[in-house]
């Protein structure tokens, strides 16, 4: 079976290139330090797996928002574990909704939304509906939908459909909301990280080809992909104030102050 015939959502993780096998690697070391730290009697704030997969999330989410340079994923990856280690380990569902979220926005993969991803985004905000902070989630996957196939009226069918479904699930779940003031290093996390989407706007005009083939990264879907990232992060803390910073702390601040970093680096240089 072809994937590709079915999803436009996926991107493949090839091992044979450097960038993926560095993420393989660093993940894994991500990991196995955390374990061993934990093992010997150290009281961090995240466990190996969380750790080890908020560092991949923050690699694939500083993909999508620099996909001409694997630089600024690689150093997305030490940047996450820090925060995840500081901060705390990131919401996993809420981060897979930033991440599809500026996937689409970006437009990276190449192709349009096919039924398939219409119903998995329909179904992810959904499950999003269960908590308040599933709104952060919720609202960068729609918003990706709006900036990556609003014109179609399979993506505003998509979009409203989404919208209906994290209302319903939110309102029988009955969620209440509980706000509850950052702490010193989350304020700091999320300063850098406002300072960081500020720094990387506009996007550079990209020169990377979609995995697809379908033609050339558009610069304006990018920099629409960046400022949702940048966003998720305030809505985060609107909602829930520390704990929504939390959320996605670890993972798309890491990959906004990575883009950044690499591009004071590279105009630096």
């Amino acid at each position: 079976m072809n994937v590709e015939q079915l999803t436009s959502l996926s991107r493949a993780v090839d091992p044979r290139s450097p960038s993926n096998r560095l993420m393989l690697i660093g993940a894994g070391l991500a990991g196995l330090a955390v374990g061993a730290a934990t093992l010997f009697g150290a009281d961090l704030k995240a466990g190996a797996l969380s750790a080890a997969v908020a560092v991949f999330l923050a690699w694939a989410m500083a993909r999508e928002l620099d996909p001409d340079h694997s630089a600024s994923a690689a150093i997305a990856m030490p940047v996450s574990l820090v925060v995840v280690l500081v901060v705390g380990p990131p919401a996993l569902l809420v981060t897979f909704g930033v991440l599809l979220g500026i996937r689409i926005a970006a437009g990276t993969v190449g192709t349009p939304l096919r039924l398939l991803d219409a119903v998995a985004v329909i179904g992810l905000s959904a499950a999003l509906g269960t908590s308040l902070i599933g709104a952060v989630g919720a609202a960068a996957v729609i918003a990706g939908v709006l900036v990556g196939e609003g014109r179609s009226q399979g993506g505003i069918a998509t979009a409203a459909l989404s919208v209906i479904a994290y209302a319903v699930v939110a309102l029988l779940s009955g969620l209440d909301r509980v706000w509850s003031a950052p702490t010193p290093a989350e304020w700091i996390t999320l300063g850098f990280a406002v300072a960081a989407t500020l720094l990387v706007l506009p996007a550079a005009v990209p020169a990377s080809d979609t995995d697809r083939h379908t033609g050339t990264i558009e610069r304006n879907r990018v920099t629409a992909a960046r400022v949702i990232a940048g966003l998720a992060i305030l809505v985060g803390l609107a909602l829930a104030g520390g704990p929504g910073v939390v959320a996605i702390a670890a993972t798309a601040a890491a990959a906004l102050i990575a883009v950044a970093v690499h591009r004071v680096v590279r105009f630096g240089a």
